[in-house]
């Protein structure tokens, strides 16, 4: 099994000292401003300086600190479990007075007690396999240390966690708006807001037909007409063919499609894709632009496949009532700040109430 089993994020915008540890299944719950999307934040900002070697500006500026601290430090933890057994990662930014600049203090990560690498202040230091000590390298203070580092055959277990990062922590934020019709961008992993969604689709329907085909049978059973997603012969983007009722076929431009009907496409097609085993999967409000009961099967389907043996971890956030009643009363988490910094907590719901009228009525967050 794969799952992040902890983290920890302490002075970034509204977490300090926060501490969470989530199980296989989570729905995020809480209002606007609790602190869900910044958790969120923290870890695809992890994911990006380790795996995609982001500059630390990108995702944590100095003006990311909690506004009312005064400490300069931002820490982030996770404790993640792996085939290979349970790996401990750091880091901490310094960040500084004025608000202008930032910088990686330390980094290490961990496996069990066996040490793998440390970055303090600039000095990279690097640990075989087994715990035999590498090479001691000077790092870009404004990147991560464990992301400079190359794969290779003495550092597997390294490799290991990064690959993990990389490959199986994914991010779902749809957002229709922003899915164009152009195939000829490179994409090889799914934006977050599925932008690139037309680009990513002919790549992996070649690498999947079997799942392609499965997300496309999914898709005829809540759009009207729909038959299938195919490349344009005569031009380098993405159409949607449609079978009107007499038989007669025609297509369209897949940015012609409405808000919604995108939506579908994105999520249907992110459901074989995406949700695999051992992966980490966070969708925030997959329900946006699209009717209750057009995504209501989706949401059964990815429910059913999360809660299975094989099912990836899952954190989710909705607002559909029947997923809030399934999920929320046993894998609920209740993300609240009142006038403080973000807390959570286990759901508990009211008497007499069912788990959506008890969000629907609201919390005292004091």
């Amino acid at each position: 099994m794969r799952v992040l089993t902890r983290i920890y994020v302490d002075n970034f915008r509204t977490l300090v000292n926060f501490e969470w540890k989530p199980g296989r299944v989570a729905m995020l719950l809480g209002g606007n401003g609790s602190g869900k999307t910044s958790l969120l934040d923290a870890l695809w900002g992890v994911r990006a300086l380790v795996a995609e070697g982001a500059e630390l500006r990108a995702w944590f500026p100095a003006t990311s600190r909690t506004r009312w601290e005064t400490r300069l430090e931002l820490t982030i933890e996770l404790d993640v479990l792996l085939a290979r057994g349970a790996y401990s990662y750091k880091l901490v930014i310094e960040h500084s007075r004025q608000n202008t600049k930032s910088r990686v203090k330390r980094e290490s990560l961990r496996l069990g007690d066996q040490l793998l690498m440390d970055f303090d202040l600039g000095e990279l230091h690097l640990f075989r396999d087994g715990g035999k000590p590498g090479p001691v390298v000077t790092g870009d203070w404004n990147r991560s240390g464990l992301g400079a580092i190359a794969a290779g055959k003495d550092n597997t277990q390294l490799s290991a966690f990064k690959n993990w990062l990389r490959d199986d922590v994914w991010l779902l934020r749809p957002d229709p708006r922003r899915m164009s019709s152009r195939t000829d961008e490179e994409a090889d992993h799914l934006a977050p807001d599925l932008a690139n969604f037309a680009s990513w689709l002919p790549l992996w329907m070649a690498q999947d037909f079997q799942g392609a085909v499965e997300a496309t049978k999914a898709l005829t059973d809540v759009l009207d007409g729909f038959e299938a997603l195919q490349v344009s012969r005569t031009a380098p983007r993405l159409e949607a063919s449609f079978r009107l009722e007499d038989g007669a076929r025609y297509t369209v431009e897949f940015s012609e499609l409405s808000e919604g009907q995108r939506q579908l496409c994105g999520l249907y097609f992110a459901r074989r894709a995406v949700l695999q085993p051992g992966r980490l999967v966070i969708i925030d409000e997959p329900d946006n632009y699209v009717a209750l009961r057009e995504i209501q099967p989706w949401l059964s389907d990815v429910l059913d496949f999360a809660l299975s043996p094989q099912g990836p971890q899952l954190w989710l956030i909705s607002h559909h009532p029947e997923l809030l009643n399934q999920l929320a009363p046993s894998h609920g988490s209740r993300f609240f700040r009142g006038r403080g910094p973000t807390r959570v907590e286990p759901f508990e719901g009211s008497e007499g109430l069912t788990a959506a009228e008890t969000i629907a009525r609201g919390w005292d967050d004091e």
